[in-house]
């Protein structure tokens, strides 16, 4: 018997909501000036939690009970000349859930000169795959978690090394909270990508995306070094010195929690469509770098073709993290020493690849309590997205079928199906944008649950 959060409904039928910036669109540059949005969304549910995709890869202001939220973003704009623009903004969310109460959503400046763009403080990611992507077309950085403070530093466009060859690169250093495992820890990243333009309209890439948690106070192992010395080791994965306090095995391997992906695409321009064939991998450690837990992964199909008036883009994916270069252990129980990777947890930063209890990559992870490891982080996962309009209306869908496993230690018994959609409409007038949204989840394991939510969104600028 499911009982409706009454509480959520009301507020639904009062606030009239949602957000079409938070809906996997991807991040609209603002124009010349000051820009305003206002935004609030209400969300009503029949079980204890919201559907999957209600909450998750909406960069952290919903959660899995949130049925209240308002959002005010403002931001300055100035353009100094056509290759220069600065750009300052920031954003107050304010809503209910597991992690109610008032918070910054963003704040940051953004500096863009020709093909160079530096971000400093709390900026979210740009969308990629017009957000129809189960991972928002990053296995590593989904979007599922708030921005983390720190400075970002991309390439808009590759460098041309030949006419046939290119490269472009990411930096960026990242700071975490004090209520984590390991207090005050850090976030180093980098990215280099190579490809081979073949003509003007195929493309074949590399790349491999890099980040290491490190430094900060752990209960038991104590302060970690974070100096000018092991930064220079963490930035070429090598392990700590002794005499700075690394622990034993960061010593004898990479100092710090170091992960990473990955990616070789396949990008078709035609006349008529636009296709990107992808893999991204994941990986923990040495026998992830080695591909040992193949196929591990995201393997994907992004389409957007031309002429057909409902439909801009598909996209279906294959995800799998079942393998982790095998179960842990000896010959006695079938495993391997380099086994049982765990995604997005580590034996000295126990709080994960997560920010503010919430997953920053592949968001089908389930990360366990405070310094414990994951409830779920083996998984298959069949997704299909699409995006379009109908007229006047735009949709947007995601459907995705999982099947869990649990973890090597804890295996589910027996194994979750289940079954995650999601749908859409909006609706753009001249005083707003309105939106309603759908969400059905079925499980063999779990509460069934379906989820409706309304919202509104209205532009300005001065």
């Amino acid at each position: 018997m499911y009982s409706i959060r009454i509480y959520q409904l009301v507020w639904v039928l009062l606030l009239i909501l949602g957000s079409a910036s938070m809906q996997g669109q991807a991040q609209q540059e603002e124009q010349e000036g000051f820009n305003f949005t206002l935004t609030g969304r209400g969300l009503a549910a029949t079980g204890n939690e919201n559907p999957f995709w209600m909450y998750s890869n909406q960069y952290g202001r919903l959660d899995a009970q949130t049925g209240v939220l308002a959002l005010a973003q403002a931001s300055f704009v100035t353009e100094f000349n056509e290759n220069n623009r600065l750009e300052i903004g920031g954003g107050l969310l304010a809503n209910d859930g597991i992690y109610d109460g008032v918070k910054a959503d963003e704040l940051y400046a953004t500096y863009t000169w020709d093909w160079l763009e530096i971000n400093a403080g709390l900026k979210h990611r740009d969308r990629k795959l017009r957000g129809i992507s189960s991972v928002d077309g990053d296995i590593m950085w989904s979007n599922n978690a708030r921005a983390l403070p720190g400075v970002y530093i991309q390439m808009l466009k590759p460098l041309k090394i030949f006419k046939w060859f290119e490269a472009s690169a990411t930096f960026g250093h990242y700071f975490l909270e004090e209520d984590r495992y390991v207090s005050n820890a850090q976030v180093h990243h980098k990215s280099l990508e190579l490809a081979l333009v073949f003509s003007p309209g195929d493309r074949l890439s590399g790349s491999m995306k890099h980040y290491v948690q490190f430094g900060g106070t752990s209960p038991r192992y104590g302060k970690q070094p974070a100096d000018f010395k092991n930064l220079i080791n963490i930035f070429f994965g090598q392990g700590g010195s002794g005499d700075s306090g690394a622990f034993v095995g960061d010593q004898i391997n990479s100092l710090g929690n170091g992960l990473g992906s990955y990616e070789l695409a396949y990008e078709m321009t035609r006349a008529d469509f636009y296709l990107r064939l992808y893999h991204q991998s994941i990986f923990e450690d040495t026998s992830g770098i080695e591909l040992s837990n193949f196929p591990d992964g995201v393997w994907g199909a992004y389409l957007e073709p031309e002429g057909i008036s409902w439909l801009d883009a598909i996209d279906l994916e294959y995800v799998q993290t079942v393998s982790q270069s095998g179960r842990y252990g000896d010959d006695s129980n079938g495993g391997s020493l380099s086994g049982g990777d765990s995604y997005f947890w580590n034996g000295i930063y126990q709080t994960g690849w997560n920010y503010q209890n919430r997953i920053i990559g592949l968001p089908f992870i389930i990360p366990g309590g405070y310094g414990q490891s994951n409830v779920n982080d083996r998984s298959y996962v069949v997704h299909l997205g699409a995006t379009g309009s109908l007229g006047k209306f735009q949709y947007r869908g995601k459907l995705s079928y999982v099947t869990n496993l649990g973890t090597y230690n804890t295996p589910y018994q027996p194994r979750e199906h289940a079954l995650y959609s999601y749908g859409e409409l909006g609706y753009s007038t001249s005083f707003g944008r309105f939106t309603g949204t759908l969400g059905v989840d079925w499980s063999d394991r779990t509460q069934n649950t379906l989820g409706v939510g309304l919202g509104y969104t209205y532009r300005f600028k001065m």
